[in-house]
């Protein structure tokens, strides 16, 4: 059988509207909070045709060589206020150790 290599993923960073707890206990809800709580997400962007899930804006933090996804989290399109592609401007970085 022959291995299948991994999605060529885009690196996006998301903001997104999340639910967000309030008081736990009795009391007068704060009139001041009424913006929403924005989440900023950065990581790999997983498409429906690569396995993200419908109605969602799938979004993952690793990639392993034969394509196996690590820590996703699934946004609900109704929730994302922004999405910007990541590209790179700068040379590779040193590997750890190797600075001097």
């Amino acid at each position: 059988m022959e291995k299948k290599p991994p999605p060529d993923f885009r690196y996006i960073v998301v903001k997104w509207a999340d639910a967000h707890q309030g008081p736990g206990e009795w009391c007068v809800l704060d009139e001041e909070d009424k913006d929403e709580h924005i989440i900023t997400t950065v990581g790999l962007m997983v498409s429906e045709n690569d396995g993200g899930k419908p109605k969602h804006l799938t979004v993952a933090q690793s990639l392993s060589p034969d394509g196996f996804v690590d820590h996703v989290i699934y946004i609900p399109h109704g929730m994302v206020r922004h999405i910007a592609t990541l590209q790179s401007v700068f040379p590779e970085l040193p590997l750890p150790g190797s600075l001097q």
